[in-house]
């Protein structure tokens, strides 16, 4: 045993102590990567803290104290917002000092300029030095000229300096030059490098494609200008970014990548600055017929004194919100007609009439009959995005000893109206306002028209535009220019944007919204997104390459060894197990006849109704056309939580058949127990027996309904942050209630008076014509009442104003047709009432002919919007259910990817793998058949999300797999495909998961980039955190960490780790990218690049979460462990974002608020921290390190004993 002697370490030589630079060991703390991370905590923290203030304050106050300040004070209530927790905290005044988004801000910056200055060393020399620090100042110099195009303080921006059509040509070349590149380096890949030349043929394959299908379609394939025109602004910021990539390999070599992406990080930083102390908005309402030539800042109010004696110019003294905040302040100016005290602010008020009894500060003007009452400031959270509506009472005393001083009321409500406070001084009459803060500009708006397109049945806006007259007095010149949703006009250095669209109910006035921006480094994020893009890509490319060369060398020496050892073993080994080769065969096949057997059509019987044509039958509903099977899906899983139910019989049966009783009055709908009522109370009230189910007919509660109602109206009448679980299980019953009494009335033809006979109009002319009068009635109002409910349209109409009608209202107008006009009735109408007829008799020959019938009626002249070949496979695609089959199927792969690990793991891991890779391709044909059945891109809303990330997580799984083959990664693919599935089911239960957009989100290139860019930087850090958690789990309860396994022969924790390392580089890539595009999305609908809004700062969160848990990394803070614990903390942060921000009660930016969400999110959290917290505990209770741990103690029993 060797023992340690002191004198063995005097004879070593010593190194020369290095000396110390002083100007460095200054800067070293600075650049520390230890630093970084601290600041980005801060950053999460502050961010996190900045969206729940919102749920209680005005978004513009919140940036100013949270974000664009030094130092923030913190509220404590905002971690408990109302939505969540009521008014639990709303007495709590606490608050404690945190850094500011400027401080945080600048100490980042210079964390980061110390760090290239102490640790990116220049590599270059010579020639090489040169000709790379002059590619980085042609860079530099066209990063800036494409900013300064953005500029164009003289006149109308609207196109590039090529044609729309050669910018699409180059793009199409672009991707054959791709697949070029990727040509060149699959022939560069060396024999041992399979999975890398198969990965490359794919992409190669899929570029090619792609190409291939947009020059075969020709025009057809183009995306619109408005799109091309973003697509422009990206490419300049991409050339920008290559060119100073190939100076800075030139001067960094392997860190190129990393200072080129630092690089756009700080100019993003800057720009945010910028935006900050220079940006202006504001805003324009103008009327049709009506001229503007001032701005509003809805952010400030000021109260206003107008002198409008002179017909050529108004006399207009303002004083500024700063000062009308000051209760009690006394304002005295030469300029004003009157000296000014304040005597009561109120920043956000409502008005109502004075009422005996009121405390009235007002002694003259409007203020003698209305009152001003303080109301809850508008938070950023406010679904409807509104403003504060402030009133000030303030007193008016003329100037001189003799003024009697008069208090007035001064209301935005009432400016809005038009209404002025008027004031006589000196005989001159005064116009008095409380308004937005106006700025005049050297240019003026005329509105010529302004509309409001709404999607078919719908009252949903699906476009706002507005023509107008530009006049420049600068200029002498005028225009006309258009603006619309997503394309806004660039003028003089400000850019207008399309914001909303109103109609006055009174005259019917049509009022346009433009937002105007005037930011001068509008340019600046989009070149810094393709910047960072561009350097991340270089970066991570290296890390990849670097990776799958030491992963081809571990692969090559075990090879060999394997080699070696097979040589050493016996000729006579045996062959590799039959089942190894025909199970995977076996158990794949028969899950291709299951789903081949799923997909087909099921045969119906002679004397059977053919309940599956009538469900392929279109209608319109909630804004598209879809198939009757769709309405009766949705309908019932609403209703009931399921898409069958059971008759009077017992009898299961499908959604269709119940849709059908409620269209035809059957008598058996009120007997169908399709009513999901869950809480005690309400049944209580309803007088309802608890069952297994909890499902009701329509008669077992119709009875008692009164006390519902009631109880119904009460809990309407709450504010709604204050409701109860029962409160809102009855508001949810209720719209559950009216949604079935809405389907009903849509297809029960109102109660039509009779017609009054010729021998009623001789005996009676004035009675006959009030029963004519009656009827009419009937035959107009009811229809009307009806539409306005926006129920589904079942009819289309030919030849009239609305395409498609309600059948009830159909029915009434060939009612009025046939009995009153004389006409004959629309004959689709009629088609319609046969089928119903049919069914409410159980006619089976006259109900099938009457379904053909009228399906061949539509496909001969077929109404507006209507594809009947894509309404049948949508019908088709309900009763095929691939999303159901894939989770069923997922969870079967990844119990056979576990059991492969305890034993048979070549069969049964095939097994699981072929599995997946065949489900992957089934979820793929399932993505790809909502993009054809709704006509977007594959995210839109939450359902659409989290089949999304499933499938991405299947890819990545599948990916991992083929580079581990231990069966992590089918574990991990089936798993993930799973659970997000698992989430889809339970969010389809909410209605329709094709859901119309709203205006601002109603573009293909946004939902194309951003969405599916950072929905697949979700799945990325979701992957991640599994990863964590099979690594976490792994380590506590098996030995498996330890144990060598895979082609290269690595231990399992340490591919575990490497898998999470890669992955989260993935992750931050699209997530950075898919934030960022986001933020130009937002510049594009509304000119704010980064508004804080509570979804934005969710994916900022994911963003500086990923970047914090790699540089942790990079700096050697964490190791596998540690990196395991903070990907699984990534999945709280993806939640947060993904969901969480939702349950605060976001406007136009989340996909939308899902009532009960938030204890399935408190859940998933609290299962988190669980594990995160197991991650923590010591090595020594973990197994897979136990082990390690008892033989070290054991060795070192043994050499004491041997002493």
């Amino acid at each position: 045993m060797a023992s340690y002697d002191a004198s063995m370490n005097d004879s070593a030589p010593r190194r020369r102590a290095k000396q110390s630079d002083p100007l460095v060991d200054l800067i070293a703390p600075i650049a520390s990567l230890k630093l970084t991370i601290v600041l980005f905590a801060l950053s999460i923290f502050l961010v996190l803290a900045g969206t729940l203030a919102q749920t209680r304050m005005d978004i513009w106050d919140v940036v100013h104290q949270y974000f664009r300040t030094w130092i923030a004070w913190i509220d404590v209530k905002v971690f408990f917002p109302p939505a969540w927790f009521g008014d639990f905290a709303e007495n709590n005044t606490w608050k404690f000092p945190f850094p500011g988004g400027m401080l945080i801000g600048v100490v980042m910056f210079f964390n980061l300029l110390a760090a290239h200055g102490l640790k990116f060393k220049i590599q270059a020399k010579g020639g090489r030095l040169a000709v790379g620090l002059a590619l980085i100042g042609v860079g530099a110099i066209v990063t800036y000229l494409v900013i300064l195009g953005g500029l164009n303080q003289d006149g109308v921006e609207n196109t590039a300096i090529f044609e729309w059509s050669t910018v699409w040509e180059l793009t199409k070349a672009s991707l054959v030059v791709t697949a070029i590149a990727g040509a060149w380096a699959i022939s560069r890949q060396k024999q041992e490098q399979q999975i890398e030349r198969y990965s490359l043929l794919a992409f190669c394959g899929a570029v090619i494609v792609l190409a291939g299908w947009l020059y075969s379609q020709g025009d057809e394939a183009a995306i619109g200008t408005s799109s091309m025109r973003i697509l422009w602004q990206l490419m300049q910021g991409t050339v920008a970014g290559l060119i100073l990539l190939a100076g800075c390999v030139l001067v960094f070599k392997k860190r190129a990548g990393v200072v080129l992406l630092h690089a756009g990080v700080m100019l993003l930083m800057f720009n945010e600055l910028l935006v900050g102390k220079s940006a202006e908005e504001g805003q324009m309402q103008i009327a049709e017929g009506e001229t503007v030539n001032y701005v509003e800042d809805i952010r400030e109010i000021e109260l206003a004194f107008i002198d409008n004696s002179d017909a050529q110019e108004d006399r207009v003294v303002a004083i500024p919100q700063a000062m009308l905040q000051d209760t009690g302040a006394k304002i005295s100016d030469d300029s004003l007609p009157v000296d000014v005290e304040i005597v009561q602010f109120l920043k956000n008020s409502s008005l109502r009439q004075l009422t005996p009894g009121d405390e009235n500060l007002a002694t003259a003007g409007v203020g003698l009959k209305w009152l001003a009452v303080p109301a809850a400031a508008a938070t950023g959270t406010d679904m409807d995005s509104g403003v504060d509506s402030s009133s000030v009472y303030v007193q008016f005393t003329p100037k001189g000893e003799d003024g009697k001083p008069e208090t007035h009321l001064l209301a935005q409500q009432i400016a809005r109206a038009s209404l002025a406070e008027k004031i006589t001084i000196d005989g001159t009459t005064w116009d008095v306002y409380l308004r937005f803060k106006r700025s005049y500009k050297p240019y003026s708006l005329h509105l010529v028209d302004v509309r409001q397109d709404n999607y078919l049945g719908t009252s949903t806006p699906m476009n706002y535009s507005s023509e107008l007259q530009l006049y420049d007095a600068q200029h002498k010149s005028t225009r006309m220019v258009k603006i619309w949703m997503n394309n806004p006009l660039r003028f003089a250095g400000e850019t207008f944007y399309q914001s909303n669209y109103f109609a006055d109910p009174n005259t019917g006035k049509e009022v346009t919204g433009l937002q105007v921006v005037k930011n001068t480094g509008w340019m600046i994020p989009y070149v810094s997104c393709m910047i960072v893009a561009v350097g991340m890509l270089a970066q991570f490319g290296i890390v990849l390459i670097r990776f799958l060369g030491r992963r081809s060398s571990r692969a090559m020496a075990a090879v060999g060894q394997s080699v070696r050892n097979r040589r050493e073993q016996t000729a006579a080994a045996p062959a590799r197990h039959p089942l190894a080769i025909w199970l995977p065969v076996l158990v794949v096949s028969a899950c291709a006849l299951l789903v081949a057997w799923k997909a087909s059509p099921s045969a119906v019987d002679e004397n059977e109704m053919n309940l599956t044509a009538f469900g392929e039958l279109p209608l319109v509903y909630q804004g598209r056309v879809k198939p009757f099977d769709t309405l009766a899906r949705n309908t019932l899983r609403i209703l009931s939580g399921k898409e069958t139910f059971k008759d009077v019989n017992g009898k299961r049966q499908p959604a269709i058949r119940w849709l059908l009783d409620v269209l035809a009055s059957k008598q058996d709908v009120a007997e169908h127990e399709v009513f999901r009522i869950e809480n005690f109370e309400v049944q209580e009230i309803l007088k309802l027996q608890r069952r297994s189910g909890f499902r009701y007919a329509l008669k077992e509660f119709q009875p008692h309904v009164s006390e519902f109602e009631k109880q119904v109206r009460e809990a309407r009448a709450e504010d709604q942050k204050n409701l109860s679980t029962f409160q809102r299980k009855l508001i949810a019953l209720d719209n559950r209630f009216r949604l079935f009494t809405l389907l009903a009335a849509s297809f029960n033809p109102p109660a039509v008076p009779p017609l009054p006979t010729q021998e009623e109009f001789d005996k009676d002319r004035n009675a006959a014509q009030q029963k004519m009068m009656a009827l009419m009635q009937v035959l107009v109002e009811e229809p009307k009442r009806l539409e306005a409910m926006e129920p589904p349209l079942a009819v289309p109409v030919p030849n009239d104003g609305k395409p498609w009608q309600p059948y009830s209202s159909a029915w009434t107008r060939s009612f009025a047709q046939s009995r009153i006009m004389g006409k004959d009735p629309n004959p689709i109408t009629v088609a319609f009432t046969n089928i119903l007829v049919a069914y409410e008799k159980d006619d089976v020959d006259a109900f099938n002919a009457s379904v053909s019938t009228y399906r061949e009626m539509l496909a001969d002249e077929p109404p507006e919007d209507l594809v009947l070949s894509k309404v049948e496979f949508e019908a088709f695609f309900n009763r095929f259910e691939p999303f159901f089959l894939c989770s069923v199927l997922y969870l079967v792969a990844f119990l056979l990817a576990v059991f492969s690990w305890l034993g048979w793991q070549r069969s049964l891991g095939a097994t699981a793998f072929w599995m997946i890779v065949g489900l992957f391709v089934l979820h793929s044909f399932a993505l790809v058949a909502r993009m054809y059945i709704s006509g977007r891109p594959p995210v839109t809303n939450l359902y659409s999300s989290a089949v999304f990330i499933g499938w991405g997580g299947v890819l990545l799984g599948i990916v991992l797999e083929l580079f581990s083959r231990i069966g992590i990664g089918s574990a991990l693919a089936a798993v993930t495909g799973f659970m997000t599935l698992l989430i889809a089911h339970f969010l389809s239960l909410d209605g329709d998961t094709f859901t119309v957009l709203q205006a601002v989100l109603d573009t293909q290139f946004w939902l194309a980039t951003h969405v599916v860019c950072i929905t697949f930087g979700y799945a990325a850090t979701f992957v991640a955190g599994v990863l964590g958690i099979f690594y976490i789990l792994g380590g506590l309860l098996t030995p498996v960490l330890k144990v060598e396994a895979g082609q290269a022969r690595q231990q399992v924790g340490k591919l575990l780790s490497s898998m999470i390392y890669g992955i989260l580089c993935f992750a931050i890539f699209f997530s950075f990218v898919g934030t960022v595009l986001g933020g130009l999305w937002a510049d594009d609908s509304w000119g704010r690049f980064w508004g804080w809004d509570p979804k934005e700062n969710g994916a900022l969160i994911i963003v500086i979460w990923n970047a914090l848990v790699l540089h942790a990394r990079w700096d050697a803070l964490v190791k596998q462990r540690g990196l395991a614990v903070l990907a699984v903390a990534g999945n709280i942060c993806t939640c947060w974002s993904w969901f969480g921000v939702n349950e605060l009660g976001v406007g136009l930016h989340s996909y939308g608020f899902t009532e009960g969400v938030l204890l399935s999110l408190a859940i998933a959290v609290g299962v988190h921290l669980a594990i995160i917290g197991a991650g923590c505990l010591p090595l020594t209770s973990w197994m897979s390190f136990r082990r390690e741990e008892e033989a070290e103690t054991a060795d070192i029993v043994a050499e004491t004993a041997a002493v």
